[in-house]
């Protein structure tokens, strides 16, 4: 049987990381196999991407989204499609609902971006973590010590229009992301649980 893709998105803090992990473990729990990943990946684009959005080398922000699609596209040949096949549940920290929302807060062209990203594959359910602006900025400045080239909280406000926008054309599960991590994973076990017709 083949597996399931999904999807969570949102802002940065808004713990996707940690509910990826919680949700793969909630899935083996029920004898599910199971593949956690993320975008950017840890391949050699995934790296070229990283190492913009730290600064280290700029470019524009054009150029930038065709590099997440060209890391997607790798991502999705080598290892999403494979795992599918096998009948695994594929779990991803972000995916082309990113690039829509980020791309849109950097003023590259939405109906452009949206062309060359739905040439991808849809996930089979996505569910966005939604935080506000601030509650992001908070978690991300508690976490690490430097900012990021979108986390700035005229950009992040964007970014979450932008991601509230493609929940409704995507039809995107929206998930109240501000309380505890525990009140967000029972949120995301119910509507997995529910998709995936599990008891």
């Amino acid at each position: 049987m083949r597996g399931k893709f999904i999807v969570l998105e949102g802002l940065d803090g808004a713990g996707l990381s940690t509910q990826s992990v919680l949700l793969e473990n909630h899935l083996k729990l029920r004898g599910l196999k199971t593949m956690l990943t993320k975008e950017p990946t840890n391949g050699l684009l995934g790296g070229i991407i990283k190492a913009s959005l730290k600064g280290e080398w700029k470019t524009s922000y054009k150029s930038l989204q065709l590099l997440f699609c060209a890391d997607r596209a790798h991502h999705l040949e080598n290892e999403i499609e494979p795992a599918l096949v096998d009948g695994r549940i594929v779990i991803s920290d972000r995916y082309l609902f990113s690039t829509l929302a980020y791309g849109y807060a950097s003023n590259v062209n939405y109906k452009w971006l949206r062309y060359i990203n739905l040439n991808f594959r849809l996930p089979d359910l996505a569910i966005l973590l939604d935080v506000s602006a601030d509650t992001s900025l908070s978690r991300i400045s508690g976490g690490r010590s430097n900012l990021e080239l979108f986390e700035h909280k005229e950009n992040l406000s964007k970014v979450r229009q932008a991601y509230l926008h493609a929940a409704k054309e995507f039809h995107i599960k929206v998930v109240d992301a501000n309380g505890s991590i525990a009140d967000v994973e029972g949120k995301i076990d119910k509507i997995v649980d529910k998709f995936l017709s599990l008891r």
